[in-house]
């Protein structure tokens, strides 16, 4: 030890060293921040020598008693506000000592939130509702759920340190991070809709009671849906005003708030003590509160004075104000409303107090329909039913629809409040002694206040009364109010400063819980909540939550706002009452509530309670809290919460894991219960990172998320030295694991020898019934190389070790190739080589991996050999049963393997290898020597069989890859048992058990095909004992005759089926095949691994190259010498779209390429990204002939960088969502260039050339040339527009109706250009575009089975259409439309884009099976059937290449075609519009009109081309003269 810390003090803990740079947060002690020079002083002579070297970690508990005496578990989200604002002043401050007790800190703050509006506003209103007994059911109910619930917070509260926060420190901690962040929007979404309630509460007092005359929506002689609206309205705009004025005052400072405390407080007591004494005044002095009612209706007071129809005045009977209201006219002969002449009036005394005996009515409930009339009990009435209803705004109506659990919606806000005293938890002086007591007493007093008040409010007041929320019967006043003594305005002055308060309570207190659910970080997005001022104010938080707030402000109804709330504080409280259930059951150690008086059942009857009344409450405001809930909940969980506060879940996890284990132990697993429990080995750099991180993409592929993956990685060297480096490896492979979403662990092994350590992972892995039984690891890269001959020693003895072990084997070839999780397959198949029966683990592989998303589009082919002997047939319908019977969907094909001779590479393959083998076992030389000898026969070998067999090897692509081993020789026990010397024994293994499947997965082409030796060679060759008979040995002519047949037989089998393999699987995505056993001897590990290399022209560049090469014929002579017609513009035409064509063709290979080659972080690059970002560059250059002659360079190579990236979104876009064939392009090629070009042109548009312009004219030679680019274009755009078609029958259509439209439209223009000439001659603009007309008209139906004769038709019509567009349409377009098309683009391409667009409609809707057969749904890949489909199936055995589709019909398919047509024309037009803008700009260099049309202005012209221009117009003049 003293030498280990002498090290230690002198290396990494120097006085200049770092350490591990722990912070003072970080540390678990506490203190730990002082020197070591102030600790070595502070422990001198202090300390007992025997613990003396340990004191830096494990100091002396008494040094540290008092620190832990005066311990506070202050958390994150619980800092004092004034660190944030300074913390260097905050370590100076002395921190005071919390002073408040259990009345002011706890009963009264519950006291003042519980007793609230719903108290003065609406209890006198649920009385009348639900009866005395229905209300008193709902208030026990109720408080019976607060007082549970407060036992419940008081036993957590009381377990130790309480930290400022609430409820929500207290259910996080207890529950876990995902419960509590859930629960803690809960509560603050709660305390937010509170603030609302007491607001709306605030403005219904403020204008119904004090200041009706303030509102701004008159409701005088509206009734009904009118005045209702008139009512909301101005509760939004002054429940408005209020928030913003609350939230300034919060804003500004909460010591305003604090200080206004008391005064609140005390309007709520007054208030309440007001009741009591009005109720005790009724029994002795009732107040002369009269109600009017006509027949049984309640009558509103307004409008009238006298509660009769007449009166007697002198000797004549008058009519009173009340007859008017009823009456058309004053007069007792008026006529009245029917109801009003057939029922008296009678006035009844509203409050007869509390000895009058009212208790009985009002005992049962009098629910009401939403505006039905407000009756009185036992009052007889005379009602006509079919009478219409009249005069409704002049009886008292129910304004909402009223029935039982509305009421406990409603009331339930009245009794929260409980957590206030939790809340100030900080700020109390002993909080585990005032917490309960102050809490249950404040519940106790509150209750014994709803009660009785539910009681008396029966006992005092008549039920109209009652019932009539807004005091319209009793002159407007306050119901409750009616009761009060001394005066109503006691009431209502007190309840309008309580709710000011509440509110103001609540906006003061709910950003401060965001602001500490921020400062968690448990949920990411709400981190920017978590700052503020500088003191530390919750700035962001209070603006977020006057938003919300805002919210219930908007809903306006003080009723419909009062179940939102209760929804979350219901939701709070149950997670309150779980949390105290939990920790009860669990029993855990730190469990040790102060509190006493708790039981785990009243928790649960809690719980069970809050949940009842959520649903009582309205079960749709249930469901969407728990959503809401439920969402929070699972992205904290997804986000990934690292905190870790011991909390119940992870207590109830670990006990469910034991129970698990422990059942899993009882009985051997059963076969229907099998999955594959997969132990990953994988290889670190030198970094400590995952070398093959594409091993875990396909586990968790693989997986799913289901089972379990162990994750394991070696270290070499010792557990005391390098336990570092693996804890860095572990966090590595974490970190990985979470990347890559592998459900797993992680584990880490140290050794002195990697092979030791591979095998401790696999002896030792897994716990209990819980361990791993296959293995995945990778095939070993470049094994061949004598520096990397240690990875073909290990990956043979995990081979060994696996079948010892009767463990299955996964080993996936060129691992780095396959694909990630992001990645989708849309097609393509998963073959299965099936050769020797393995258990079914080959067929459960490939239905595992389609059950993720990445290979679930892939199909599932089984592949399986017969020898000769075999009956082929019989072979597949027994394997199609046995697919029945595993359930399994896939293709099934036999593959017969003939005898044929055995091939010369094949015994020269083997004579290699056996060199190879004998060499190193009868050579004694040296371990530097070996491998160089080893080398020179490597490359000696290769070097023959690449002079006898050229043709068949290729370059094979090798990926360099770093060893796993460090440094450090071998042992030479090691080197014997590896490399055999001729005095070696063979030490024998284990044969491969038959239960122990070992398939081996790879990608096509890349197959392994593994081949042994099983018995040991003897060579009798005297020269191979000598080192100086080693030359012979290289030059001698190989014995094909000597070689060991068995040997032979293996490699010949080997190449037969790698063969067979590789033109059967060409096109898979993914080849799973058995990998036969270890070699039985271990003279056989120098051949066990052979790479059998594929054939070089099999790739598929021979299949595409030629149209590639004919489309780059298109691209730069085609399109560069038509754009060269200009007589004075050559250069420009030919050598500005050679340097557009370029760039282009580079920038569309990366845009396209990220939308549709992207993977595994890469664009891949292949002919067919070269042929795609062809046709990119073909649109920029259709594009670039609208604005032939009109713009410089730079503005033609900034209209080709905008836009390829319009082109390659809006070509990913439509084939992606819509779907479309389009196999020419004639949508997405020469619509989109067209109507982009045509954009652009009208926003570079240059009215001086209308009139056209001198230089716009052409020569001799430049028409030539032009004719000469046509020809181009003709000749080749066939393959232009077959290039991407499917091979076979729809190219060779695709082919042939191209070169019939092209023919069509040829003939067609040479006999319009002659019609159409005033002198009867064939124009060269005519040849030059409109004889191509018919290979656009064409595209979108090229590959369709049209006829011949319809693409001759389609040739026709679209060079009829580009002849009159060039006539009469451009010209028009230019003179009318500000469009000048310098090539007339829209009649080469848009006209008879639109044209072609059509006619594919017209093939697709026309389309049917009786045409095409079983082949419609290859060329109509989108019309297939969908996965699952019984028609899918059936095609499928006629077709086996038949990929499922989207089952779309021939109208859907036509529909989406058309979407497609409009899309793109809309989204080229205004891609065009902003690329002309952007052109526009004055610093692109843009030509003047003067210049345009002419090569001097940015090429050095040769003289000559002046010279002769100018003899041009010499030889003219002279013509003239001579005509003269």
């Amino acid at each position: 030890m003293l030498n280990n810390l002498t090290e230690c003090e002198e290396g990494d803990g120097g006085p200049n060293s770092q350490g591990d740079a722990a912070s003072k947060e970080s540390s678990p002690f506490i203190n730990s921040s002082t020197s070591d020079v102030e600790k070595s002083q502070q422990y001198d002579g202090k300390n007992m020598a025997l613990f003396e070297e340990e004191m830096d970690t494990s100091p002396m508990v008494s040094s540290l008693l008092s620190s832990l005496a005066n311990y506070s578990n202050l958390t994150q989200g619980s800092k004092e506000h004034e660190e944030a604002e300074n913390n260097e002043e905050a370590r100076k401050k002395t921190v005071q000592a919390p002073r408040m007790g259990t009345i002011m800190g706890v009963y009264l703050p519950c006291l003042q939130n519980i007793l609230g509006v719903i108290l003065f506003l609406r209890m006198t209103w649920l009385v009348g509702a639900g009866g005395v007994l229905g209300t008193f059911l709902i208030v026990f109910m109720c408080c019976s759920t607060t007082m549970l619930t407060a036992i419940s917070m008081s036993a957590i509260a009381t377990n130790g340190v309480v930290p400022a926060g609430g409820s929500y420190y207290m259910i996080s901690r207890s529950l876990g991070p995902e419960f509590g962040g859930a629960v803690g929007i809960c509560f603050y979404l709660g305390t937010t809709f509170a603030g609302a309630m007491y607001i709306l509460g605030c403005i219904e007092i403020l204008l119904i009671y004090i200041v009706p005359v303030a509102a701004i929506f008159k409701m005088e002689g509206l009734e009904g849906a009118e005045a209702e609206a008139a009512l909301l309205n101005n509760m939004r705009v002054y429940g408005t005003i209020v928030l913003s004025f609350m939230c300034i005052v919060v804003f500004v400072g909460v010591k305003y708030v604090n200080k206004l405390a008391l005064v609140f407080l005390a309007c709520v007591v007054l208030s309440i003590l007001a009741v009591y004494a009005g109720v005790i005044k009724t029994s002795f002095d009732p107040p002369d509160f009269p109600v009017c009612v006509l027949g049984n209706r309640t009558l509103t007071s307004k409008g009238f004075d006298i509660c009769a129809k007449t009166i007697e005045r002198g000797n004549a009977t008058v009519t009173t104000k009340l007859w008017r209201l009823f009456c058309d006219s004053e007069f007792l002969n008026a006529t009245c409303d029917e109801y009003f002449t057939n029922n008296n009036v009678t006035q009844i005394q509203g409050i007869p107090g509390v000895t009058s005996g009212i208790l009985a009515e009002n005992l049962f409930s009098a629910f009401m329909e939403k505006n039905s009339f407000l009756e009185k009990r036992g009052i007889p009435a005379v009602l006509d039913p079919d009478a219409p209803i009249t005069n409704s705004n002049q009886y008292v109506l129910a304004d909402i629809t009223s029935f039982f659990t509305l009421l406990v919606g409603i009331y339930f806000p009245s009794v929260t409040g409980i957590m206030a005293g939790s809340n100030r938890s900080g700020d109390l002086q002993d909080a585990q002694k005032s917490i309960p007591v102050g809490t249950i007493l404040a519940i106790a007093t509150t209750s014994f206040i709803y009660m009785s008040s539910v009681v008396l409010f029966g006992a005092c007041v008549d039920g109209v009364v009652l019932r009539d929320k807004f005091g319209e019967g009793v002159n407007g006043n306050l119901v409750i109010g009616t009761l009060a003594w001394p005066s109503p305005w006691v009431i209502v002055f007190g309840s309008f400063f309580s709710t000011c308060g509440a509110g103001l309570q609540s906006l003061t207190g709910a950003p401060r819980l965001l602001q500490a659910i921020a400062r968690d970080g448990i949920i990411p997005f709400l981190r920017v909540f978590g700052h503020g001022k500088a003191n530390g104010e919750p700035t962001w938080a209070l603006l977020l939550t006057g938003c919300i707030c805002e919210i219930g402000i908007l809903i306006a109804s003080l009723d419909a706002v009062a179940p939102i709330l209760s929804m979350f504080f219901l939701m709070c409280y149950m997670f309150v009452n779980l949390a105290c259930a939990l920790q009860t059951l669990l029993r855990t150690p730190n469990w040790r509530p102060r509190f006493k008086f708790y039981h785990w059942a009243l928790s649960l009857l809690g719980m069970s309670l809050c949940l009842t009344l959520m649903f009582l409450c309205s079960w749709y405001y249930a469901i969407v809290a728990m959503v809401i809930a439920g969402c929070i909940y699972k992205y904290i969980e997804f986000c990934g919460a690292e905190k870790e506060w011991g909390d119940g879940i992870r207590g109830i996890s670990l006990s469910a894991a034991r129970y698990a284990l422990m059942r899993l132990e009882e009985a051997p697993p059963h076969t229907k219960n099998w999955r594959p429990q997969i132990l990953v080995l994988t290889s670190l750099d030198g970094e400590q990172n995952l070398e093959q991180p594409r091993l875990l993409s396909l586990t968790s592929q693989l997986k799913a998320g289901k089972g379990l993956t162990i994750v394991g990685a070696c270290v070499e060297g010792t557990f005391l030295k390098n336990q570092p480096e693996a804890q860095k490896a572990d966090q590595s492979l974490r970190k990985l694991m979470e990347v890559e979403k592998v459900k797993g662990f992680s584990q880490v092994v140290i050794s002195c020898n990697l092979r030791d350590a591979t095998s401790h992972l696999i002896q030792a892995g897994g716990l209990g019934g819980l361990r791993h039984n296959a293995v995945l690891v990778s095939f070993p890269k470049n094994w061949k190389q004598v520096e990397e001959h240690h990875r073909c020693r290990n990956f043979i003895e995990v081979v060994r070790e696996t079948t010892a072990a009767s463990l299955a084997l996964l080993v996936p070839k060129n691992i780095s190739a396959y694909p990630s999780n992001g990645e989708r397959f849309t097609e393509g198949h998963i073959d299965v080589w099936w050769i020797v029966h393995d258990g079914g683990m080959l067929m459960l592989l490939p239905f595992l991996l389609r059950q993720h998303k990445v290979w679930r589009k892939c199909k599932m082919r089984i592949f399986t050999v017969a020898q000769m002997d075999d009956n082929s047939i019989q072979m597949k319908k027994d394997l199609m049963t046995f697919l029945y019977h595993l359930r399994l969907d896939a293709e099934v094909e036999v593959v017969e393997m003939h005898d044929s001779d055995i091939s010369a590479y094949t015994y020269e393959k083997t004579l290699v290898m056996e060199q190879r083998s004998h060499l190193l076992k009868e050579m004694h030389l040296t371990k530097n020597e070996r491998e160089r000898e080893i080398q020179s026969i490597t490359d000696v070998s290769r070097g023959s069989i690449r002079r006898k067999n050229p043709s068949n090897l290729h370059a094979q692509r090798s990926i360099t890859e770093e060893s796993v081993a460090g440094g450090g020789e071998e042992k030479p026990e090691e080197e014997v048992q590896l490399i055999q010397g001729k005095n070696a024994t063979p030490t024998p293994t284990s044969p491969t058990s038959p239960t122990s499947p070992t398939p081996a997965a790879m990608s096509p082409g890349q197959e392994v095909q593994m081949t042994w030796t099983d018995e040991t060679e003897k060579i009798n060759n005297p020269a191979a004992v000598y080192p100086e008979g080693v030359k012979d040995m290289f030059n001698m002519k190989p014995e094909w005759e000597n070689l060991n047949q068995s040997n032979v037989r293996r490699m010949h089998h080997a190449q037969k089926l790698n063969e067979v393999i590789v033109k059967k699987s060409q096109e898979a995505k993914l080849v799973l095949l058995n990998m036969p056993g270890p070699p039985r001897n271990r003279t056989g590990e120098e051949t066990f691994l052979q790479n059998n290399q594929t054939k070089p022209m099999e790739n598929i560049l021979y299949q595409n190259y030629s149209f590639f090469a004919d489309i780059q014929v298109m691209i730069f002579i085609g399109f560069g010498c038509l754009l060269a017609f200009f007589r004075r513009y050559g250069f420009g035409g030919m050598v500005f779209n050679f340097l557009t064509a370029t760039f282009a063709i580079q920038w569309a290979i990366l845009f396209q390429g990220f939308f549709q080659f992207y993977h595994d972080g890469k664009i891949h690059l292949g002919v067919m990204n070269l042929i795609n970002a062809e046709f990119a560059c073909a649109v920029v250059l259709i594009s670039f002939g609208a604005v032939l002659g009109k713009t410089s360079p730079v503005q033609l190579l900034v209209m080709a960088m905008l836009e390829i990236p319009v082109f390659a979104i809006t070509e990913w876009a439509v084939l992606k969502y819509l779907k479309i064939n389009d196999a020419g392009g004639s949508i997405l090629i020469h619509l989109f260039a067209c109507y982009f070009g045509l954009g652009v042109t009208f926003v570079l548009y240059r009215p001086s050339l209308n009139e056209g312009h001198p230089k716009e004219a052409t020569s001799y030679q430049s028409d030539l040339l032009s004719v000469m680019g046509t020809l181009f274009l003709w000749v080749f755009w066939p393959s232009f527009n077959s290039a991407l078609t499917l091979k076979g029958d729809d190219q060779h259509r695709a082919v042939l109706h191209t070169f019939i439209g092209l023919s069509a439209s040829t003939i067609t223009a040479f006999a319009l250009s002659t019609i159409l000439s005033k002198n009867g001659k064939i124009s060269m603009a005519d040849v030059q575009n409109v004889t191509l007309a018919g290979g656009v008209t064409v595209g979108a139906s090229v590959d369709m089975m049209i006829s011949p004769g319809a693409a001759y038709a389609l040739g026709i019509m679209g060079c009829i259409a580009c002849m009159l567009g060039y006539k009469y349409l451009s010209p028009f377009l230019a003179r009318r439309l500000r469009i000048q098309d310098q090539c007339g683009i829209h009649n080469l391409h848009g006209l008879t884009g639109l044209i072609s667009s059509l006619a594919g409609i017209c093939a697709i809707l026309l389309a049917s099976e009786e045409t095409y057969g079983p082949s419609l749904y290859q060329t109509f890949s989108y019309r297939a059937p969908k996965e699952g489909d019984p028609q899918l199936e059936e095609l499928q055995k006629l077709i086996p290449d038949l990929e499922a589709g989207l089952g779309r019909s021939a109208q859907e398919q036509a529909l989406f075609q058309l979407a497609a047509v409009f899309g793109t024309i809309a989204a080229s037009a205004v891609g065009g519009f902003l690329t002309g803008a952007i052109l526009k700009l004055p610093y692109l260099a843009s030509p003047t009109d003067e210049n345009c049309f002419d090569d001097e202005l940015f090429f050095d012209v040769p003289q000559e081309h002046n010279q002769q221009d100018v003899w041009s117009h010499v030889l003219k003049d002279t013509c003239k003269t001579d005509v003269e």
